[in-house]
């Protein structure tokens, strides 16, 4: 369950966006965080392995790995558990958090020594990823994505379960619709301009949603760039909240070393 219908336009969007990868010059980032385990961050990552384009699942993995697979016509990178890969113990990942951030804009390869004769090798590291933990992603990567902040299930909330049987042939049946109507629109798309309501990283992040917006027309530009306004505020707000926190626990800090750490 979405934590919002603002949420809900953000994803479908993206899905949709990944299958003109080729002709974008973002590719934005999807994270997928929530306080606690049990809050369908997995379950949303089940969904976009079936819808995306060339779809590639990994729960831990190395930068070398994901150079030597994103090429011309890049995966959708879906990460699990990211939360253990840039958590306070998981050692240095700094090369992984490098790509992820470079890849977010088209023409920025990372440059490795290669081969037996020890080449000089640019790999290219444009690609879309969603990358699903608890807790949030480092600022960084957070700073080029669509939040999505998953929740527990209320009670009383219903909900379809999701059953491979029959769910699995029903979103291949999405992801192949989506497939027909926009490979054939990526060289269209490369040229796009579209107005954005919000400005900076965030204009670039949100434009390759609202991009596959107006070409669906209808309702669906109005839609997307009001989830545009609606969710980039709350993370401005999600921010300051943040800050607030910190500067708590910092004070909390200090009056402890004031008093010696008294009991």
């Amino acid at each position: 369950m979405l934590p919002s219908d603002e949420a809900l336009t953000a994803v479908t969007l993206w899905v949709a966006a990944s299958h003109i990868q080729p002709g974008l010059q973002h590719a934005p980032r999807l994270a997928v965080v929530g306080p606690t385990k049990g809050c369908g961050k997995s379950r949303l990552l089940d969904v976009l392995y079936e819808t995306v384009h060339q779809p590639m699942m990994t729960v831990n993995t190395s930068p070398a790995v994901v150079f030597r697979v994103i090429g011309k016509n890049p995966p959708t990178l879906l990460v699990d558990e990211a939360d253990t890969i840039f958590g306070p113990k998981a050692g240095d990942k700094e090369d992984l958090r490098g790509l992820l951030n470079a890849g977010h804009q088209r023409n920025r390869p990372a440059w490795r020594i290669s081969g037996p004769e020890h080449k000089p090798t640019a790999f290219p590291t444009f690609a879309m990823a969603a990358l699903a933990g608890i807790g949030d992603l480092p600022d960084t990567i957070m700073d080029r994505a669509i939040v999505i902040r998953m929740q527990k299930r209320k009670p009383g909330e219903r909900i379809t379960p999701f059953r491979s049987r029959y769910s699995v042939p029903e979103l291949h049946a999405i992801r192949d619709r989506l497939a027909d109507w926009l490979v054939p629109q990526r060289g269209t798309v490369a040229g796009a301009v579209p107005k954005m309501p919000v400005e900076d990283r965030a204009a670039d992040t949100w434009e390759p949603l609202v991009i596959v917006a107006d070409l669906a027309g209808g309702h669906w530009p109005a839609r997307a760039r009001v989830a545009c306004l609606a969710m980039t505020r709350n993370e401005v707000v999600q921010d300051e909240q943040t800050t607030l926190k910190t500067r708590l626990l910092r004070d909390i800090r200090r009056v402890f070393d004031q008093e010696g750490s008294k009991e």
